[in-house]
């Protein structure tokens, strides 16, 4: 990549994190704090990280730039379980050019990564597998590994698919629809443009058979009701809202294409009209039910086959044809003006069930909020509960406060948490290049 970076064997084309490559800046990393009941062992913990980059070696990859086209590559520097008081910019000389970190201090436990190296599903493998064998180890006994990679198991080529490397089959008859034009969202006036602050962090505990109860009640999914009690808080904070609230919800749609076990990304979004549309006129049940038909309604496999058909084109395209990477990254990134709507739903869903789920006491994932002027939630269930999270790099303790307060209302057992701030570190993967 640069005099400064060692050459590395490069492999296949990087085609699902375009994305993030070409941003004319560095991208945030991607942290998971895990806190645990124990002071970590550290000796441990590199046994446990070996163990599964054994299990997993593509976890230890690099990437390389060749002209302009951006290509996983083999990483032979080792992979360390740093001890130290703060995060590391992943994927520079820091942390050996790996595009994953695993830090540790004190009782707790930080998996960084690099967007463009994998989504969400790949570090939690990562995280998982670390966690299980450490534990193993730690306890001196082989806990059951259901649903976990683990060094009982062997790799297969489909953990390392390429998302947007095939043609899809799309029905014959699909036809992709129009885009109506509809007004624009509401934007939260509280929530403003700050790039270089921290995030604040606003945090709740939800049992997870409450909240379970609650959202069978209403026939609908825990996003969906998420959702609609994010947009109550809205409400509440803003009766004069003069535009529709409308929530953004990230997909996996590694079922829809046929790689379940990829750990590259593999993702796309939909969007949720919490009002400004006849359902307004239903009762809190009925428009949940049909608030989840119309999450249900845009996930047509077609739809996305159709979309990852023409962005694998797209990626490839423009890698095969760069000439120059510091020229590839000066031309204007669409990413960057994305529009996150309202405010933005990460569902992450739950980590798997295990003997020492009790010894873990919480988990957080630290991200910046889409170019940092949005309302970003993340929702994750572990042990028993339902941790959600709302992030900004403003103040937003009234949205905070009326979500509580909706919670409440709505009989849910809800814990708060106090408020916390977090900065994190760029990522260094273009370290010298530019």
């Amino acid at each position: 990549m640069s005099k400064n970076r060692p050459s590395f064997e490069k492999k296949e084309l990087a085609l699902s994190g375009s994305p993030y490559f070409y941003l004319p800046v560095e991208f945030p990393v991607y942290t998971i704090e895990v806190s645990h009941r124990e002071e970590i062992d550290g000796d441990l913990l590199q046994s446990a990280l070996d163990r599964t980059i054994q299990r997993m070696p593509y976890l230890s990859d690099t990437l390389a730039i060749d002209h302009g086209a951006v290509y996983y590559a083999k990483d032979p520097l080792p992979m360390e379980a740093a001890h130290a008081p703060q995060l590391r910019a992943v994927g520079g000389s820091e942390t050996n050019y790996h595009m994953l970190d695993l830090t540790w201090d004190g009782n707790k436990t930080w998996f960084s990564m690099f967007h463009g190296f994998c989504d969400g599903q790949g570090i939690n493998a990562f995280l998982e597998s670390v966690l299980y064998h450490y534990y193993c180890l730690k306890d001196g006994v082989e806990y059951d590994h259901a649903g976990i990679r683990t060094n009982q198991t062997r790799m297969t080529e489909a953990e390392t698919f390429e998302p947007c490397s095939k043609m899809y089959e799309v029905s014959p008859d699909f036809k992709m629809p129009e885009r109506r034009e509809q007004a624009a969202p509401y934007h939260l006036p509280e929530i403003v443009r700050n790039p270089d602050g921290d995030v604040r962090e606003h945090g709740f505990h939800l049992p997870s058979d409450a909240l379970m109860r609650f959202v069978k009640e209403n026939n609908t999914s825990p996003s969906v009701m998420i959702a609609m009690l994010v947009g109550e808080a809205v409400e509440r904070v803003h009766p004069d809202a003069d535009a529709p609230i409308q929530a953004n919800i990230p997909v996996s749609i590694r079922r829809m294409l046929g790689c379940e076990e990829t750990f590259k990304n593999c993702s796309s979004r939909v969007m949720l009209p919490v009002s400004g549309t006849p359902l307004d006129a239903l009762p809190f049940a009925q428009r949940a039910t049909q608030l989840r038909g119309v999450l249900k309604q845009q996930m047509n496999p077609d739809l996305f086959r159709f979309v990852y058909n023409r962005m694998g084109v797209m990626y490839r395209e423009r890698m095969e044809k760069a000439a120059d990477y510091r020229e590839e990254i000066s031309k204007p990134a669409a990413f960057m003006g994305t529009v996150h709507d309202t405010y933005y739903v990460d569902y992450i869903g739950s980590l798997h069930k295990t003997d020492y789920a009790d010894r873990i006491l919480d988990v957080r994932f630290l991200c910046k909020p889409a170019a940092s002027n949005t309302l970003h939630l993340n929702i994750i269930e572990h042990n028993g509960q339902f941790c959600i999270t709302c992030l900004a790099c403003s103040d937003i303790a009234s949205l905070a406060d009326a979500l509580e307060q909706a919670m409440k209302e709505h009989g849910l057992p809800v814990q708060r948490t106090p408020e916390q701030r977090f900065a994190l570190p760029m990522t260094a993967w273009r370290e010298g290049i530019c």
